[in-house]
Formats: structure tokens, sequence, C-alpha cells
């Protein structure tokens, strides 16, 4: 185990990083999605892409959600605010919620989410969830028309898609990777959609078609939901999830290869995950696949430990399970990324001085801890951290901070202190 008050460690201070800066406004919530990660890209000309959205408990007309896109240049600084999602309905703003970015390799910034508008009034607005996208060309804007990605419209009142995670690969192919109720309103699956080179969606394909895992290969039983998506230079999609829309939840990985349809589930730890705090993956530049995510087994519900799966390139099957951040105060909602030497960039929400948001740096192969910084320095209601990386292995993070009910704010911090030189590889399989 690797505990935070132990090895040899380089302590430095929360001013090498920029300070906390506020990019939203607080008067609705804002906030980040679900699974915190595929928040962020960088485009070709040193651009960073970023996504949020901003909603309540539900989405109603008269109480929308909204879909954002803003950008970030180093010695430049942020880019308006701009909403994507065209929802309406009965002549309302209704809207989408979880959204999911990246960057292809034409420059064409993608934003997908789960959205209300195709859900009727009698169902409460949330009897039809569909998957929805919107792209931006180099140079252009959003459209006003959104690309519907699936159109289910099953007869039973359960037929929602949730929480869409999107990557781009090598080839210039956009996936799309998310859980659906569509074919059962009571027990969801795991569903894959991807383009083709040109970034052009079947939008014909049935659901059946893009389903990769499949209930009666279980027995019937028990959902699988909030899936991660990463991409390797192989086209290769890695997929995490969860079993069940609850605590104690059941952690799987699986492999689909170059957008096929069907996937090995590979089970990782049982009861130890979480819906509200859904584990993130990563694949590094060297091959490696990494899990990063809450574990509610080792010292129970309420009191987790950030807990690291490892499969190294070349391997079958991935190491044992690291507790990393094994110690009494609670550790959660990690993000994890791996620089091009191999070094673990971790972020989470920390509680053992209040709660605030936290970075590390950790070499690989022991996971000593390297460097550690305290991003907010002061006790608040903060949440969902989301990290990239530039090709100089410069930091940039998101997180979002509750204010109250129906009010919340945006951050951002990087330790950036000069521009990226070019595109990195790592950029087109985040």
């Amino acid at each position: 185990m690797v505990h935070l008050s132990t090895g040899p460690t380089t302590r430095v201070s929360a001013q090498e990083f920029s300070m906390p800066e506020r990019i939203t406004g607080t008067e609705v919530r804002y906030r980040m999605s679900r699974c915190a990660n595929n928040q962020m890209a960088f485009d070709s000309e040193e651009t960073l892409h970023v996504t949020y959205w901003s909603g309540g408990l539900s989405t109603l007309p008269s109480s929308p959600s909204h879909i954002y896109h803003r950008s970030w240049r180093f010695g430049e600084g942020w880019s308006a605010q701009t909403p994507i999602d065209d929802s309406t309905a009965e002549g309302s703003h209704l809207g989408g919620r979880h959204p999911s970015l990246t960057v292809d390799t034409r420059d064409t910034v993608w934003v997908t989410w789960h959205d209300h508008r195709n859900s009727t009034s009698a169902g409460n607005w949330i009897d039809n969830l569909e998957i929805y996208a919107d792209s931006k060309p180099r140079g252009g804007s959003f459209s006003a028309n959104d690309l519907r990605i699936t159109n289910t419209n099953a007869a039973h009142l359960g037929d929602n898609g949730y929480t869409p995670k999107i990557a781009a690969l090598a080839d210039g192919r956009v996936s799309i990777a998310w859980y659906d109720f569509g074919l059962d309103g009571d027990i969801a699956d795991l569903f894959l959609k991807t383009s083709d080179p040109a970034g052009l969606f079947d939008l014909g394909e049935a659901l059946t078609e893009m389903r990769i895992t499949n209930k009666d290969s279980r027995g019937g039983n028990g959902s699988y939901s909030v899936p991660d998506l990463a991409v390797d230079q192989d086209g290769h999609h890695h997929l995490c999830w969860i079993s069940g829309l609850g605590a104690a939840a059941d952690l799987f990985y699986a492999e689909a290869i170059e957008g096929g349809t069907t996937v090995t589930e590979v089970p990782l730890k049982a009861s130890a995950a979480d819906f509200f705090d859904p584990p993130h993956i990563t694949v590094s530049d060297q091959g490696d696949v990494w899990i990063a995510y809450g574990d509610e087994e080792l010292q129970g519900i309420g009191n987790e430990d950030v807990v690291l799966f490892r499969r190294r390139a070349g391997q079958s099957s991935f190491d044992p399970a690291i507790p990393l951040l094994n110690d009494p105060a609670r550790e959660y909602a990690p993000d994890i990324e791996i620089d091009s030497r191999g070094f673990v960039h971790l972020v989470w929400v920390d509680e053992r001085a209040g709660t605030n948001i936290y970075y590390a740096l950790f070499e690989p192969e022991n996971l000593t801890l390297l460097t550690e910084v305290n991003l907010t320095q002061t006790d608040g209601n903060w949440a969902r951290p989301s990290l990239i990386l530039d090709n100089r292995d410069q930091v940039y993070i998101l997180w979002e901070e509750q204010i109250g009910l129906n009010s919340g704010a945006i951050w951002f911090a990087t330790n950036a202190t000069e521009k990226a030189s070019g595109v990195a590889s790592w950029d087109l399989y985040e």
C-alpha cells in the first residue's frame, strides 16, 4: 500500500499551480458530468476545449438544463461560454445533462450528452431520454441542429439512455459509449456507436446493433451503468463500468476491438464501486490501461479509499488492486492520467482537513508519491475533479463547487508555464 504520509516526497506549494479560477457564474448550478472524465481536449492549435452543464435535480421546462462549451489558450484565457444543446419541447428549452467532449483528427470538437427533448409531459419529461451530439469544425461554430445518435421509441416508460462518453480515434473516427434501458425498461446494458473515418454516424443503426453487453448473458439480472471510455493508438476501445444504480457495486472492464459490438466482461472487484462516484479509465502512451475509483469495500461506504488497477502493455490481466491513498481520511472521485514518462497524475476529493481537491504525482512502478498539492486550500463543497495533460506534461484541472441546491460553479487551475508545442499523440485518444 502507498500512504500519503510515507515515502520520499517533494512537497510543493499550491502557488506552483495558478490560483484557482472560477470560470462560471453562480446564478444556476453549473456542474461536471457524473463521470468527470473526457470533459477536456486539446486541438492542434493548442486550444483547450471544455464542456460542462447546468441544471437542478430534474430537467423540466420550468427548470431546464443546458450543455456548454468554452475554450482556453495559454496567455489569452477563456472564451465566452457557449450553449450547445438545441433542446426544446412544447416551445420551451428543456435540455441535456452529463456531457462529454473530444477533438478528432480534423480538429472538430465533438460534444455528446443525454437529452430530455423526446420525453413527454405525461412522463414527467423522463420517459424517453436519447443520446445527442453536436460538433464544431475548426474555425466554425456548433450547429443549430443537434445530431440524434439514438432513436429508440420503445413502448415502455423507461426508454432512456444515459451519461455518454466520447473518444476520438487516430483514423478520424469518433466513438460514443453509454448505458441504456431502451431494450428493457428495468435492466440497462452498455452500448457503443462509432462513426466512419469522415466522422459520419449511421443514424439508421438499430439499438441491438450497438449493444456491447447483453443482460441475457448474466441471467437477465442487474443493470450495467456509467461507463467510461478510452481508446488506444491501435483503435481498441477500453471501458470500465459498474453494476446497478447505487453503492457497493461491482466493477468491470472490457475491451472492444476496432468498433466491435461484443465484449468479454472482466470482473475486477465486487461490492466496491459507486454509481454516484463512477470509475475512470485511461490508456498511456506506453499502452498500459489504468482504472481509478473510490473503493467502498476497504473501509466501508462513506469512507472510500482511492484504488488503482493497472494492466501493463502486452499483458492479458490486471495487476492486483493498489490502494493508493489508504489512510483514515475519506478520498474519492479520482481522475487519472499518465504522462509521456509513464508517471501517474491524479486528482481526487480529500476529507483529511475539511473537503478539498488534491493533485498528486506518483512514479509508476512503486507508486511513490513525488508531489502533492491541495488546490482548493479552503474547506468547501468541492466535487468531481477532471484532469488532462498537454504534450509537455503540464496539468489542467477542472472541478465543481456546489454552493446551494440551485447554485454552483466550475473552477480551473493549471501549472502550465508555457504553451504546448504541437499535438501530442495522447490528445487523440482521450
